[in-house]
């Protein structure tokens, strides 16, 4: 017996609250169950552990977006809640600095004849300040950091091409009054890097773009043994540790270990999700060997159907093509 699952439109509902969930990545256990073990040697229902939704809201897309110096389309996966900067219009000179999409980058610019364009959250105001613009690789988490410089330094990082929301901001995090921050961006999505000062300069700026070793700490969760049973995750954020054989390559992932309750044919699946997801299982552990993967076997949606044994272990992965990441909807249950 298969139960039915939610409506597309209330599966709609849910992934469009998910704000409790923005800034990290991984399973969400206790967010969303359908019901509990079916048993068929009963034909009856086990109620399993039942659990609540929190309201959260959800971006709509994660498709990186390069943008222009009008308009800002990109939706960002953040360390920070997004706090909108001060200005009074697009600075004529922002945007004329472009480092090329690569890392690590080391550059030294000065402060000489810059003027005092933005007022940023952590402080700046009345301060000289630097506009940098830089297109993210690839999928990851990012540190932007003015170590090296020896003047009293603020920086921010803004979402796309000089006017965007501020995606973070620190005034003295790198030592010696230099500026750090970490920041989680997906491949193509551009951003502006502000170096201000405390106070009016002239000094020389020195700023580093260095991607950030995350640790395999694989599975990211552990699924109750039962079905039906959906979950909501995200991967934006993570790192990018493996692949499956069908696609993967260059995108984060997420994994979760369950376990089958009974022997039986068991059905994985996508079934919500804002970027194109890829999925297989791992046997028994992440190093386990791979059982199965699918790409797009419903629309972009992946789905695999595997027979189990009862008691049998198997490590669940999200995984995205292209590099892209973002949140989604996970099913189990009987095929």
């Amino acid at each position: 017996m298969r139960r039915p699952l939610r409506s597309i439109f209330a599966i709609a509902c849910v992934l469009a609250c998910a704000a409790c969930n923005e800034h990290r990545f991984g399973f969400f256990p206790g967010t969303e169950s359908d019901g509990g073990t079916f048993d068929p040697s009963t034909e009856s229902d086990t109620v399993g552990p039942t659990t609540t939704i929190s309201p959260t809201t959800i971006s709509p897309t994660l498709q990186p977006t390069i943008t222009s110096d009008t308009e800002t389309t990109v939706t960002s996966v953040t360390t920070v809640d997004p706090t909108v900067t001060v200005t009074t219009g697009v600075p004529s000179e922002c945007g004329e600095i472009v480092l090329p999409p690569v890392v690590p980058i080391t550059q030294v610019d000065s402060l000489q004849a810059k003027g005092d364009d933005f007022s940023l959250s952590c402080g700046g105001v009345g301060g000289t300040d630097l506009e940098v613009v830089w297109t993210a690789p690839v999928t990851g988490r990012f540190q932007f950091d003015t170590i090296g410089s020896n003047f009293d330094s603020l920086l921010a990082v803004l979402d796309g091409v000089c006017s965007g929301a501020e995606l973070a901001c620190d005034d003295d995090s790198g030592g010696n009054l230099t500026s750090k921050v970490e920041v989680d961006l997906v491949v193509g999505q551009t951003v502006t890097l502000v170096i201000d000062s405390f106070g009016q300069s002239t000094a020389e700026v020195i700023y580093n773009i260095t991607q950030v070793q995350l640790p395999d700490e694989c599975p990211d969760g552990v699924f109750d043994p039962f079905v039906p049973l959906t979950i909501d995750g995200q991967t934006s954020g993570a790192a990018n540790f493996r692949s499956g054989s069908c696609n993967g390559f260059e995108s984060p992932e997420i994994e979760a270990l369950w376990t089958a309750p009974f022997d039986g044919q068991f059905v994985f699946e996508v079934i919500e999700a804002d970027f194109d997801p890829v999925l297989y299982l791992l046997d028994s552990s992440c190093q386990g060997g791979e059982l199965a993967c699918n790409d797009d076997s419903n629309g972009l949606f992946p789905a695999i159907s595997m027979f189990l044994f009862a008691g049998q272990p198997v490590v669940v992965v999200v995984d995205g093509v292209g590099g892209q990441a973002g949140k989604f909807f996970l099913s189990i249950h009987e095929g």
